[in-house]
């Protein structure tokens, strides 16, 4: 009896098995085109990047169906599986969100929106930007934050290309000498080229505003600081804040007063309004204390060597004579 219990048990779980496995794991990509009258979606490339506990495991591709969706069938899940949808559209790609393969779920769904791909950069301005700077160990610490405007339903790339055929869509113009870019929000390193003069973004960017953050070093290597700010969108409003001693910075006109930051902080403030492209932010940072044992150090090494090649050459002479 209980040999028979034992069978049945077995075939009842050998049963629950089966059904378990045959369930259908599906993701779903609904796909919209936000722009007014855009072009139809179907067909374009779909692409599913699956990540396991950060990293890529592999890449899902398909096409969008006349419904404006793609499925993926048998997709991997896990607590810590999660796949980012992208879609091709215009010769353009656009991201979704995340999405969460969680373990014993078996429907998936996302979204992505496209747009229509424009060159008129006119419709990109900023409407804020923010320039924060301060003193850390033996270097002016910058922090420049921007909310990037694109006003109309298109994503806006540029006519402009680099040698690489890559596209130059929004440019920061930094000031000489900056060092160690640190991207804080909105772009993406693996989607800028960081040059000489500043960075430029490749991506195109969507409708709407966007907050980005970045920030660089400018080394104190003198007692004043030469500091120039070029303006490379039309910008309704630029403030500089100074968490410096009051009066170290120079020609800037007269401050606004004091205002606290986010942080906490007490900070100067200098505000400007409705700059143009090429416009140029001019001025100084002063009253620096600059040490000088590295120039001393060179300087005493320099007189070293050259004592000894004296006497080189006089030992050299003795011996011939």
């Amino acid at each position: 009896m209980i040999s028979i219990m034992s069978s049945l048990f077995s075939v009842s779980y050998l049963a629950g098995q089966n059904i378990e496995s045959e369930k259908q794991i599906t993701l779903t990509i609904n796909v919209t085109n936000s722009t007014a009258n855009g072009t139809p979606t179907v067909n374009n490339e779909v692409l599913v990047t699956i990540f396991e506990q950060g990293k890529l495991t592999q890449t899902l591709k398909g096409n969008v169906d006349s419904e404006g969706k793609a499925v993926f069938e048998n997709v991997p899940t896990g607590n810590n599986v999660t796949a980012l949808p992208r879609i091709k559209h215009q010769n353009m790609m656009f991201n979704g969100h995340p999405i969460a393969l969680k373990t014993g779920q078996t429907v998936f769904n996302g979204h992505v929106e496209v747009y229509e791909v424009s060159t008129d950069k006119s419709k990109l301005s900023v409407a804020t930007h923010h320039f924060i700077i301060k003193v850390e160990a033996d270097a002016l610490r910058i922090t420049e934050y921007m909310r990037l405007d694109n006003s109309s339903d298109m994503a806006i790339t540029s006519v402009e290309k680099d040698e690489n055929d890559k596209s130059k869509v929004i440019e920061a113009m930094l000031p000489v000498g900056f060092k160690d870019l640190t991207l804080s929000k909105y772009f993406q390193e693996n989607a800028l080229v960081i040059t000489k003069d500043g960075f430029y973004d490749t991506m195109a960017t969507p409708p709407g505003q966007y907050d980005a953050e970045f920030s660089y070093s400018l080394d104190i290597d003198s007692e004043t600081i030469d500091i120039i700010k070029k303006i490379s969108l039309p910008t309704s409003e630029f403030m500089v804040f100074s968490l410096l001693d009051k009066g170290r910075l120079k020609g800037l006109g007269d401050s606004k007063g004091e205002v606290n930051l986010a942080d906490g902080s007490s900070a100067e403030y200098f505000s400007f309004s409705e700059l143009k492209v090429a416009e140029q932010i001019k001025f100084q940072a002063v009253g620096f204390t600059v040490t000088k044992s590295n120039s001393s150090t060179s300087i005493t090494l320099i007189v070293v060597f050259a004592l000894i090649a004296v006497l080189v050459i006089w030992r050299l002479r003795s011996q011939q004579s």
